[in-house]
């Protein structure tokens, strides 16, 4: 098994502040320029505050249908809450109660819970609150292990909340849950992460960075039960333009096209979330925070 599946895009170098600075450098100037030079330099503004404090708040809900039999399992699916300077435990509690609304079976915390320092653990006090009827699990991603490793293990010891690294559970006959550690900052083990699972259960299985999908797809690809693969990690891009897509470069190895939504790796599904939080800046436009909930069918 190789080390790591593949290297990361980028570091974790530009503080937020950084971030928050220029746009409000940005919107100065707008403010500026619309009052002295331009009426229309009200509408870089308007995008600029629109994107960074009302989109970012703007949760939705992405439904999809995965699958064929006769049995279905609801599963929701939250990932890159990124609590820390931009979202805190009232963000936190708006996701448990839209999650609880939905009534799924399963409720899956896919990584990048933090935004990256071990003092905002206690902002995702909250996520103790979640219910359903098969269980709640989470996984990690690499934010949460780049600097704050040991304290959020730590933490979810405390919680009680299963985290799946590298391992798999069976909540239920003929259904399994599995989870990969983060593969730039962890120590990914997909072969200990899938084998306990039985060959003809339901594998749901959290890839918090969708650049493991082909390497687990090869590991899976022969199963008789149902497979799913769930991952977070782009944010969609977090900033898109209509016809264009994500503006900034995503960070995994697949290409452009692995933004968001459903894909296929050896006739296996990757529902690939937009995630609930923002790093970088702190603004998403054209890219809502979603809830992801599929109805799998097995």
């Amino acid at each position: 098994m190789p080390s790591r599946y593949s290297k990361p895009v980028y570091g974790h170098d530009i503080p937020w502040w950084v971030y928050d600075l220029t746009i409000a450098a940005g919107c100065s100037f707008f403010a500026w320029a619309a009052f002295a030079w331009s009426k229309l330099a009200i509408v870089p503004l308007a995008v600029l505050l629109y994107g960074s404090f009302i989109e970012p708040r703007l949760l939705k809900v992405a439904r999809y249908a995965i699958g064929k039999g006769e049995r279905t399992l609801k599963i929701a699916y939250v990932s890159d809450i990124h609590v820390g300077p931009y979202k805190g435990s009232a963000w936190v509690r708006k996701l448990v109660r839209a999650t609880h609304a939905l009534s799924p079976d399963m409720i899956l915390l896919g990584g990048d819970l933090l935004h990256e320092k071990a003092k905002d653990l206690p902002k995702l006090a909250p996520i103790e609150d979640f219910r359903a009827p098969l269980g709640v699990f989470a996984t990690l991603g690499n934010h949460d292990e780049y600097k704050a490793s040991a304290e959020a293990h730590a933490w979810f010891a405390r919680s009680g909340m299963p985290l799946l690294e590298n391992r798999s559970v069976r909540p239920k006959e003929g259904v399994s849950v599995a989870g990969a550690d983060d593969d730039w900052y962890g120590h990914t083990d997909l072969e200990a992460s899938f084998k306990d699972i039985p060959p003809d259960d339901l594998a749901i299985v959290m890839l918090h960075n969708p650049d493991l999908a082909p390497h687990a797809a090869k590991l899976l690809k022969d199963r008789q039960g149902a497979t799913i693969f769930l991952s977070g990690h782009t944010h969609g891009g977090q900033i898109r333009l209509p016809f264009i897509g994500p503006v900034p470069k995503l960070p995994h190895h697949l290409g452009r096209k692995y933004d968001r939504g459903v894909f296929a790796f050896d006739g296996i599904p990757l529902v690939l979330g937009a995630g609930v939080g923002e790093s970088g800046p702190r603004a998403r436009l054209f890219c809502r925070p979603e809830i992801v909930l599929v109805s799998m069918r097995y």
